[in-house]
């Protein structure tokens, strides 16, 4: 019998390109060169009947037909994982090294270290805060066992977690939303919502001074307050005392949704999988409960 072209290392090979967005930053983090790479997804392609991957000079995206088969190889390679996992024992023990940006850890975080400690208590989080582009740096440098990142605008890597409007909002008894120029509070450079902001402003043709920037939400909106500026957050990260301005208002411009997505590297551990199928499971279980339902937000007009 003719072996498959979907074998368990092509999927693997496959995700890596895609979570990675290149095929030299793939054969890194799967220790193969990168012909082996380029070989693999030749046969994937020759074997799937269509191109998997659209090529230029900026990185490999998906084409729809990747992304259909990224989906089914994601799962996959999960259930195996898991099976693996459950295999090796049956009371999992250990330390997980976690990436996760700190604003992520304020809905969907809480709820996962909480469910760990309950079901597992002999398992160790070791817990990283950070922007996605080091988390992401640190996962393919082996540093993490696995991380949620936030997606870039249209981005595809990693499993879909959970979609939360990124929304305007003021500091109480304050209006700098009626300000021109615009008084912003952003994230520092390298946060994916940074340029989401800015972009919608300057679409709108919104005069704006940055007056403070931070890295970690919990810094961002306490200079915010401090300096009577608007801030662009996640719902789930708006402080429960803060305003979400309505769509339009003062002028300010529609933002896009903000994407959670997990990722895994080639070839995670037991602990690891453990972890990401949990992180998962607590998804689906918002989604049903209309916690972490994907966002009916859409652009004005």
């Amino acid at each position: 019998m003719d072996k498959s072209p979907f074998d368990l290392q092509a999927l693997r090979t496959l995700v890596a390109v895609a979570d990675t967005g290149g095929f030299t930053k793939a054969a890194c983090v799967l220790h193969r060169t990168q012909a082996a790479v380029s070989a693999a997804v030749a046969l994937l392609e020759q074997g799937a009947g269509c191109r998997l991957f659209d090529r230029s000079r900026q990185g490999c995206r998906p084409t729809p037909a990747g992304d259909v088969l990224l989906g089914h190889a994601r799962e996959i390679l999960l259930r195996v994982e898991a099976a693996a996992s459950a295999l090796a024992s049956a009371r999992p023990a250990g330390r997980v090294r976690l990436g996760i940006p700190d604003d992520v850890v304020l809905g969907l975080g809480l709820l996962f270290v909480r469910r760990l400690a309950e079901d597992n208590p002999e398992v160790l989080v070791d817990l990283r805060c950070d922007l996605s582009v080091a988390l992401e740096a640190a996962l393919w440098a082996g540093e993490l066992d696995l991380a949620v990142v936030v997606r870039e605008p249209g981005g595809q890597q990693g499993h879909l977690l959970f979609r939360d409007p990124l929304v305007w909002c003021v500091p109480p008894g304050c209006r700098p939303h009626m300000e021109r120029p615009l008084p912003v509070a952003l994230f520092a450079e390298g946060c994916r919502t940074r340029p989401m902001a800015l972009s919608a402003l300057t679409s709108a043709g919104i005069a704006w001074t940055e007056v403070c920037r931070a890295s970690q939400a919990a810094a961002l909106t306490a200079m915010a307050a401090a300096c009577r500026a608007v801030v662009a957050l996640a719902r789930r990260a708006v402080p429960q005392d803060w305003r979400i301005l309505a769509p339009g208002e003062a002028g300010l411009p529609w933002l896009p949704d903000y994407a959670a997505a997990l990722l895994l590297p080639p070839q995670p551990t037991s602990l690891a999988s453990l972890v990401a199928g949990l992180l998962l499971a607590l998804a689906r279980e918002g989604e049903d409960a209309g916690i972490t339902a994907p966002s009916t937000t859409s652009a004005p007009g």
